[in-house]
């Protein structure tokens, strides 16, 4: 079980998972940010928000960058996807993603408020002191090409 420190809202917000997996979420999600958060000759400034929203712990990751275009917002957690002149390896987002889905969460691209920049929000589910706990998928459901299958 992977829990983090206090929040903006105080006492604690715990999620079930795989502390690994939940560190390659924040590393990526942090390096996206520091890389391609900023405009030409401009730091970049990222804030990075949690708070709960009903059974959902929220992380937020919000930059003000150029942003990613909607028509493009999808495409970002494909493998390999990367803007034309852009570095690394188009895999940050994709580990992402994939990450996520295995902790049964969504993680969606956005507009920041504000209108400027670029918002990475990850939802995964709160533990539930009642429920039992669910197995994370076997290594050969979390590397195959078609992406996890998560009941």
């Amino acid at each position: 079980m992977a829990g983090g420190g206090g929040f903006a809202g105080g006492g604690e917000l715990r999620v079930f998972g795989w502390e690994a997996g939940l560190r390659i979420v924040c590393d990526n999600l942090l390096a996206n940010a520091a890389v391609h958060g900023h405009r030409p000759g401009e730091p970049a400034r990222v804030t990075v928000g949690l708070r709960r929203v009903g059974e959902q712990a929220v992380l937020t990751v919000d930059d003000d960058g150029p942003g990613v275009p909607v028509a493009e917002r999808a495409a970002v957690f494909d493998r390999f996807h990367r803007r034309a002149g852009s570095p690394g390896s188009g895999l940050g987002l994709t580990l992402v993603a994939q990450q996520v889905t295995l902790h049964r969460g969504t993680v969606t691209v956005d507009t920041p408020p504000g209108g400027r920049g670029c918002r990475f929000e990850v939802r995964l589910p709160l533990v539930q002191p009642d429920a039992p706990t669910l197995p994370l998928p076997a290594r050969r459901e979390w590397i195959s090409a078609s992406g996890p299958a998560i009941p």
